[in-house]
């Protein structure tokens, strides 16, 4: 499958130069023979992540994408610069559910074991790191791999038809991120709005 050649393949891949990422490195996968696993995304179906019990996250499923508009960050935790990304994620996620909760999922999301830790480490490690959102599994790239992600940190929008609307690799200020969420709203309340009207032009026209 496409998304686990290009797992396998950047496996052996260092440090972007001069990027402020991480490509695809040496990690540890989540869960036990996951290679066979079917999440139904190879279709165009929705990818299913595992989330896990930590502050902010349920243990369960979330399918990406979910009807909402999505805030995915790709992270590694044993990358500095993911580790640096952390507390501005918290601030823009606390400003953005202040004013749009109803409208957004923020999802944390890694396919690598937190430097081999069992999950009550990697839970400890999310707390200090200020993760206070849904956090979960991709142990076969496969996020990765449906939007042409190949380094970490990287934040990215999708709407709630899955499409990709904003990719930041590297470490991004809180002020730039809420700044591209909310215009990815914006465009797609107007959608919305457009929408309805056309579907009230026509019942009008056809009364």
């Amino acid at each position: 499958m496409r998304r686990r050649e290009i797992v396998a393949g950047l496996g052996s891949v260092g440090t972007i130069a001069g990027a402020g990422g991480l490509l695809l490195g040496d990690g540890f996968s989540f869960g036990a023979d996951t290679a066979d696993a079917d999440d139904g995304s190879d279709d165009g179906g929705p990818i299913t992540v595992e989330t896990i019990d930590a502050r902010g996250s349920d243990a369960g499923t979330l399918p990406v994408p979910n009807g909402d508009i999505m805030v995915i960050e790709l992270f590694v935790t044993g990358c500095g610069n993911c580790q640096a990304q952390m507390p501005n994620l918290a601030e823009a996620h606390a400003r953005l559910v202040a004013d749009h909760g109803d409208e957004l999922t923020f999802l944390g999301a890694t396919y690598q074991s937190p430097d081999g830790k069992p999950p009550a480490e990697f839970r400890e490690w999310w707390r200090s790191h200020d993760g206070n959102w849904p956090v979960g599994y991709d142990p076969t790239g496969d996020i990765a791999a449906q939007y042409g992600i190949v380094g970490y940190p990287v934040t990215v929008v999708i709407d709630g038809d899955g499409e990709k609307r904003w990719e930041k690799l590297g470490v991004t200020s809180p002020d730039v991120i809420v700044d591209h969420v909310e215009s990815v709203l914006e465009t797609s309340s107007d959608g919305e709005t457009n929408s309805s009207a056309d579907a009230n032009a026509t019942e009008s026209t056809s009364t």
